[in-house]
């Protein structure tokens, strides 16, 4: 599988467009490209702004005193993203495409605090995770004042200095912290910004609000529907009768709907296998009409079975629109090619495929269109059900299955 290395695009703008003076913090949590942090997000701006910082005056002198921020719990209402913020932000609530964003407004400060959570899936080595650290610096045009270190989690940290405009439209200096960590399926990059004029708010809780991100592994189990195991299936998607898992979530929308059961992972880089409710066995026959939605690969899946660890056993064979199939066995998730990607013009792009999948013992036999592209035997000891399977690389996109015929 392939890891997104996308860079991180328009923070620069949202720290530049900040029009009123001191303090502004970002906490962009973000899983796969970080894509959803390129869309400028509309922040309300305080009508009346107030010090954040207690002051008296001495002579000509006025001294400022830090009033100490308290940090509360939150976390994302399906559990999985978690961390502390200062006790008594707003939020709001945002989403597009699937992506979850959720952005705090400090009341009664001065200028403008926020934080901007995004999630997505992915997973970055260690050269990706600093490349994109970087990237993130340069997108928010700062200079870093040392170099990258790393803690003893495993998170990569700079400090560096920028600038913001205030509502006079003068420059404000910025002291910046970046930090990237990777969790099981998640990178989780955290941006601070405040006016070096009032750091000593931040600085005395960075750390802890840094300790606290967590981000759950999001469910790698295919859900099967918990409706009466079948012996076989026989759909034409006229309606949906609980066969086959629907479902609307950050990562995925399946669903029955206009005579068709449509697939569509909306996470680059990913891949779904959907398989309906029947009854286990080791010689099987799948056939179906599918048709590209995007450019994913899409395919049929036979002798899925989950084990009691929740990973999977399966093969597959998928074809994909630049005219191209392989196949591939799965064994507790890990992967062993079965037949090489090949080129075949009797896929179409843009038309419906017929495509069938059939196992006999050992012997598996891939057909499309009439015409087998692929056999090969391997041996798979556990009964399983017949699936269907949709994979993407570079963007969003899925499949559409329609007349599915198990036996």
């Amino acid at each position: 599988m392939r890891r997104d290395q996308s860079p991180m695009r328009g923070l620069s703008r949202i720290i530049n467009g900040v029009k009123q003076p001191t303090i502004f913090l970002i906490i962009c949590i973000a899983i796969w490209s970080l894509a959803a942090c390129s869309r400028p997000v509309a922040v309300p701006a305080f009508a009346t702004p107030t010090a954040v910082l207690a002051a008296e005056v001495l002579g000509e002198t006025v001294v400022t005193t830090p009033v100490p921020l308290t940090l509360v719990p939150w976390q994302s209402p399906d559990g999985r993203v978690q961390l502390r913020v200062p006790q008594a932000w707003s939020i709001e609530s945002h989403s597009d495409a699937g992506r979850a964003l959720w952005i705090w407004n400090a009341p009664n400060q001065r200028g403008l605090i926020s934080l901007l959570l995004i999630a997505s899936p992915t997973a970055l080595d260690k050269s990706a995770r600093q490349e994109l650290l970087l990237q993130t610096l340069n997108q928010l045009g700062a200079t870093n004042q040392g170099d990258i270190r790393t803690d003893d989690q495993e998170r990569m940290l700079i400090e560096a200095s920028g600038s913001g405009t205030n509502r006079a439209g003068s420059a404000v200096p910025l002291w910046i912290r970046v930090s990237i960590q990777q969790f099981a399926d998640s990178v989780a990059i955290v941006v601070m910004s405040v006016p070096e004029s009032d750091i000593a708010l931040i600085q005395p809780v960075s750390d802890q609000i840094l300790a606290t991100v967590d981000v759950a592994p999001l469910p790698t189990v295919t859900p099967i529907p918990t409706t009466t195991p079948a012996p076989f299936t026989k759909d034409t998607f006229d309606q949906s009768d609980g066969k086959w898992f629907e479902g609307d979530d950050l990562r995925r929308a399946i669903a029955v709907r206009d005579g068709v059961y449509r697939i569509y992972l909306r996470m680059a880089d990913s891949y779904y296998l959907s398989a309906p409710a029947e009854i286990t066995r080791l010689d099987q026959h799948i056939s179906v009409d599918m048709a590209f939605d995007g450019s994913a690969r899409i395919g049929t899946a036979l002798r899925f079975h989950a084990r009691p660890d929740d990973t999977r056993d399966y093969v597959v064979c998928w074809i994909s629109p630049l005219q191209r199939f392989g196949c591939v066995r799965s064994d507790g998730d890990q992967w062993q090619t079965m037949q090489d990607v090949t080129d075949s013009t009797i896929i179409k792009p843009t038309e419906v495929n017929h495509v069938e999948f059939t196992v006999k013992g050992d012997q598996y036999t891939f057909t499309v269109n009439g015409s087998v592209l692929a056999t090969f035997a391997t041996t798979m000891p556990d009964a399983g059900v017949p699936g269907l399977y949709v994979e993407t690389f570079d963007a969003a996109a899925g499949g559409l299955f329609d007349n599915v015929e198990t036996s």
